[in-house]
């Protein structure tokens, strides 16, 4: 998981940054301001990202126990469920209110505090920029899940690749 940053933004600031964020992704369903991007790029500071970024997470299911219960029947007992989870080249995220937001390569990418990239239904933006550091689109997450089963075992192995799809641009230059 990311060391969260030392300090750099005031509460104020991460006020501003929530409300500007809730604006940018609710008040419009086809655009968003590009001064709200511009005010959000501006205030989370930027962090260097490595070249190559991974994350990973892993399942395993303890033994289970079947067998028959005086007056109930049959009985399967399943063993304890492990996750582990980690990643690397991960950059500083800037908690401000419901967002986890890390400024990288110029683009912002956005989670909602309970999601990530291996939630059931995960909640993450891209607020993208233009070479000239205009703002350009907002993409959101979509993953595509890929499973690979070992023939004549039980194991099987996940894959999630992400992919960020088209949501809405930014609104035309006043």
């Amino acid at each position: 998981m990311a060391q969260p940053p030392a300090s750099g933004l005031s509460i104020d600031d991460r006020l501003v940054i929530a409300a500007t964020l809730d604006r940018i992704f609710y008040d419009d369903p086809d655009q968003f301001s590009r001064e709200d991007a511009a005010t959000v790029r501006r205030l989370i500071p930027h962090s260097r990202s490595a070249w190559l970024r991974l994350g990973f997470r892993a399942e395993s299911q303890g033994p289970s126990m079947k067998g028959e219960a005086a007056g109930v029947g049959d009985v399967r007992m399943e063993g304890d469920k492990k996750v582990v989870e980690g990643n690397v080249g991960e950059s500083a995220v800037w908690r401000c209110g419901q967002y986890k937001i890390t400024n990288h390569d110029g683009d912002l990418e956005i989670w909602q505090v309970m999601s990530d990239e291996f939630a059931q239904d995960p909640k993450g933006a891209r607020l993208e920029f233009g070479p000239t550091g205009e703002p350009e689109r907002l993409t959101f997450f979509q993953p595509r899940d890929i499973e690979l089963r070992i023939p004549f075992t039980s194991f099987a192995v996940g894959l999630r690749l992400g992919g960020w799809n088209y949501w809405k641009q930014a609104a035309p230059s006043a």
